[in-house]
């Protein structure tokens, strides 16, 4: 018996979600790196927050 294919939109609303997920998980990672870096790498440290809030932001926009 053969199954229906699975809508290229609900394929496309999955990958989406597996993307938001991931950004939720490294967020604070990102933040505990920028942590560890501040005292003897604080140039590392600003970029490591950096991205954590580019992250940040791009999961605070409804996803389309």
């Amino acid at each position: 018996m053969d199954t229906p294919p699975v809508p290229i939109t609900d394929i496309r609303g999955q990958h989406i979600a597996d993307l938001r997920a991931a950004l939720q998980r490294v967020i604070p990672l990102l933040g505990f790196a920028a942590g560890r870096e501040a005292a003897t790498e604080p140039r590392q440290a600003g970029l490591l927050l950096a991205a954590a809030d580019d992250m940040t932001q791009i999961l605070n926009r409804p996803a389309p």
